[in-house]
């Protein structure tokens, strides 16, 4: 690979992409960040070039929106093609890892804060975190089936008693979000790169949905037995004592 260095006009120029699109890029995740000499100096190189190739390809060939975009190709590593045709083949059976549930309509956040009694800020404080995204359309804003979901079982916590004032918020959830995301880059960077010239489309379709409901299960045995082995050794963080507001 070739190490040469490249400006921004370089990286323009070869991609025939703009500069705001490739900085919007490097913020989402799509791209990793350049090598930055000094504050108003950025270098870039060949891996900049092929990436936006194949987020432009991923774009208007496959039609896929950037958020799944930015689940394949995110992090500082290029998969290679033929990993990411392998994932391709899959044809998004693989990245739904959870019960879709009935088919539901796009809510308004709004109407979806009101139905479940919460604040709208808190349901978009959801979103900051990167629990789900928000759409917006027409000046408004908008969730989809899996966001209504989340907003909804976030209600349930709330309803139940997980309260600001115990320390549950929606930053509680970013440690959740950000483990999710670094355990689906690896599933799929060891999926891709285990099938990828190995196994047919069908065969890695079957593999694939049974991988899912497998794991899953797995994944929360694991969870559970975890949780109870640390109660059962006492690795419980001691309750923090409570503050004079919450003592009065």
């Amino acid at each position: 690979m070739s190490t040469r260095r490249l400006k921004m006009k370089d990286l323009e120029r070869l991609t025939g992409v703009g500069r705001e699109t490739i900085r919007y890029y490097i913020r989402e995740g799509l791209l990793p960040e350049p090598e930055r000499p000094s504050r108003n100096v950025a270098w870039y190189d060949q891996r900049f070039v092929d990436r936006i190739a194949l987020i432009k390809e991923l774009q208007q060939e496959r039609y896929l929106p950037l958020h799944v975009i930015r689940r394949l190709v995110g992090g500082e590593r290029t998969p290679p093609r033929a990993e990411i045709e392998a994932l391709l083949q899959l044809d998004g059976r693989l990245l739904p890892a959870a019960p879709a549930g009935p088919r539901r309509k796009p809510q308004r956040v709004s109407a979806v804060a009101k139905r479940l009694g919460l604040p709208a800020r808190e349901v978009r404080g959801l979103a900051a975190v990167g629990l789900f995204e928000i759409e917006t359309r027409a000046g408004d804003q908008w969730l989809g089936a899996t966001a209504i979901r989340m907003a909804e079982l976030w209600g349930r916590l709330r309803a139940a008693g997980f309260v600001d004032a115990l320390g549950f918020a929606p930053e509680s959830f970013r440690v959740h979000v950000d483990m999710v995301r670094w355990l689906a880059r690896e599933e799929l960077r060891v999926f891709g790169k285990g099938i990828a010239g190995h196994v047919d489309a069908e065969r890695s379709a079957a593999m694939a949905e049974i991988g899912i409901d497998a794991i899953n299960e797995m994944l929360a045995l694991l969870r559970r037995e975890t949780l109870r082995r640390f109660v059962a050794e006492g690795n419980v963080p001691a309750s923090a004592p409570p503050s004079s507001e919450q003592a009065s």
